[in-house]
């Protein structure tokens, strides 16, 4: 008797909580059950050239009708029927200006029900003109020699791709050369012509994650007369005879800007100063290194001293026009004659040399 009527108690418990529960979700069943699309998960973006890729995978929702992507606070959107022959679907929006967009991507119904709001949101960013101006080409050196132009690539980052290296060659026209190779390497460009001034140089960019490429593009100058030399000639101390040439001397002709160059000293001090002989002993003139002036004509228009015009020491290096005083680029040899002055403008040592390139 007692066991029947607490099953009778336990009935009526029962019916009344599922009459609450009734009650409560009665004003979202009065229309019928509401079913929400599936949501798109796996969210990625992609930047590019004012442009982003959204990528995402697709719900295995049969009923959906479409793909809705807002932006900007819902103030823009593009719709895109689903792929039925692919699980993940990429979406190119296009015409953005450069900068971050966050992206609400809703999947619907054909009556117009979409999926839960906010339940798909991810971010990304155009890239543009402003990103690709804060490139840089990849860093070289570039040196002239008996074989052509020589190029020293220095290493680069993964994001780059390749660097084309653009010249006129022998002919007068316009030839390129594309470099792949990321790690450092040396390349000659033998077909150079003999009096090109200039590299143009475009080094190629894809960022992580990015579907479009950017370039870095500079106008590098070049001279004719840069390069390795052996230099021979004649020098003259008139202060002090035991001072002598040091030739044949091995020098760089290193270039300054375009039509600038300083004489290396390769055998001694590794620098910018001029070798000599000390009673027969390897010295050099402190506080005196050579810089020339070349002109598009392949002149030697002016030499001066690199630690100043004069010295501390009040040393001055000045052309004497009685020399040959040019470059010839097919010969690849420069003749030049010139004075280092000791006080003053009192001429202390003359030398007239002739370089001749590696």
């Amino acid at each position: 008797m007692i066991q029947k009527y607490l099953l009778m108690t336990l009935a009526a418990a029962l019916m009344a909580g599922c009459t609450k529960m009734d009650n409560a979700y009665a004003p979202y069943l009065e229309n019928g059950e509401l079913l929400y699309p599936g949501v798109p998960y796996r969210l990625e973006t992609h930047a590019g050239r004012e442009r982003i890729e959204v990528q995402f995978t697709q719900s295995r929702d049969p009923n959906i009708s479409k793909y809705i992507l807002y932006w900007n606070n819902r103030q823009r959107k593009m719709e895109v029927a689903p792929d039925r022959q692919q699980a993940v679907m990429k979406v190119i929006v296009p015409q953005l200006a450069e900068g971050d967009y966050t992206f609400e991507i809703v999947s619907a119904y054909k009556d117009g029900t979409g999926s839960t709001p906010k339940s798909a949101i991810v971010s990304g960013r155009a890239l543009g003109s402003r990103f690709e101006s804060e490139l840089f080409i990849r860093k070289i050196q570039a040196a002239n020699c008996r074989k052509g132009f020589a190029l020293q690539f220095f290493p680069v980052d993964a994001t780059s791709r390749f660097t084309d290296v653009n010249y006129r060659n022998t002919g007068g026209a316009t030839a390129q050369k594309r470099f792949t190779d990321m790690a450092a390497l040396s390349d000659t460009l033998a077909d150079i012509h003999p009096e090109a001034r200039s590299l143009v140089l475009r080094t190629a960019y894809v960022p992580e994650n990015c579907i479009d490429t950017f370039y870095a593009e500079a106008t590098v100058p070049v001279h004719p007369a840069s390069g390795s030399f052996v230099c021979s000639g004649s020098m003259t101390d008139y202060t002090n005879a035991a001072l002598t040439g040091p030739y044949p001397w091995n020098i760089t002709l290193r270039q300054v800007n375009a039509h600038t160059l300083e004489l290396v000293d390769d055998d001694q001090t590794h620098d910018v100063f001029h070798k000599i002989l000390n009673g027969g002993s390897p010295s050099y003139y402190g506080s005196f290194g050579v810089v020339f002036t070349i002109d598009d004509a392949n002149k030697v228009t002016a030499v001066v001293n690199k630690y100043g015009q004069p010295s501390g020491n009040d040393r001055s290096a000045q052309l004497d026009p009685s020399g040959v005083n040019k470059y010839d680029p097919v010969t690849k040899v420069l003749q030049v004659k010139y004075w280092m002055n000791q006080p003053g403008a009192t001429h202390r040592t003359l030398f007239d040399e002739t370089m001749t390139m590696k």
